[in-house]
């Protein structure tokens, strides 16, 4: 039996729990209302951020689409 050198190459793949991942899986069980809430609460707490002034917000009962017909 010869030994003869031998190259040996694994791949692994691991997801790993990030605050930004935790932070959008948690906001993407939100409902419309709690977003809000959650949006103007960061607005009061980091003086940073701004809201967008030009950006109207949706009304009740319009489509995704941005309500354009």
């Amino acid at each position: 039996m010869a030994l003869s050198p031998r190259l040996e190459l694994r791949q692994s793949q691991s997801l790993v729990m990030t605050p930004q991942l935790q932070q959008a899986i948690k906001m993407l069980q939100l409902s419309n209302l709690d977003i809000a809430a959650y949006v103007d609460a960061e607005l009061e707490r980091n003086p940073l951020l701004e809201r967008d002034e030009d950006e109207t917000p949706p009304v009740a009962g319009e489509a995704q689409s941005g309500g354009r017909r």
